[in-house]
């Protein structure tokens, strides 16, 4: 599921932050996600189901080429087949993951150090060195800071966020409503 899921993503263009969503533990959103059976191999899934439950379930859909996820799983099996090492492949993934921590770690800095929040009246105010950082940085920063203000359930989307920044750094002037929140400069 952790290879199939990273090629599905990186196929719809994610960023760092998509690739290595899928893991063991993750938080979304303040909900922490467990998922202890994810490294499991298939076999020790279908034992497990057939010793605990007495049956699992084929799903038909699982075999058909028309999903997309059915054409990873095919195209790591042929992967499989060249030589393709899945323990190499894993190893990458954690080290992404920890790339992932670093630019984390970063995004929380900017925005204690570059920003400040006035919950009360829901207003933001950023500092020119909020936008000194590497764009990765800028970017979570700025749509964290919009999720967080905005109160909306999802974060804003991606290409949003791009056009604000360079909006930004061009020195624009601007009024914008964008996650509930109405940004100028």
């Amino acid at each position: 599921d952790i290879l199939e899921n990273f090629f599905l993503r990186m196929a719809r263009g994610s960023g760092l932050k998509g690739l290595v969503s899928l893991g063991k533990r993750t938080q979304i959103q303040n909900i922490n996600l467990i998922r202890p059976l994810i490294k499991f191999h298939k076999k020790d899934l279908l034992f497990l189901s057939k010793f605990v439950f007495n049956f699992y379930v084929d799903d038909p859909s699982n075999y058909d080429p028309k999903f997309n996820r059915i054409k990873i799983r095919n195209f790591i099996e042929q992967l499989e087949l060249s030589g393709f090492d899945k323990d190499k492949f894993q190893l990458s993934i954690e080290n992404l993951k920890r790339s992932d921590q670093t630019i984390r770690f970063y995004v929380e800095k900017n925005k204690k150090i570059n920003s400040m929040i006035n919950q009360k009246k829901k207003k933001l105010i950023l500092k020119e060195d909020f936008f000194d950082n590497s764009y990765e940085v800028v970017f979570r920063s700025l749509s964290d800071l919009i999720h967080s203000i905005g109160q909306k359930n999802n974060p804003v989307r991606g290409k949003k966020i791009d056009n604000i920044i360079k909006l930004i750094k061009n020195n624009n002037l601007f009024k914008i409503t964008l996650g509930n929140c109405l940004i100028k400069r």
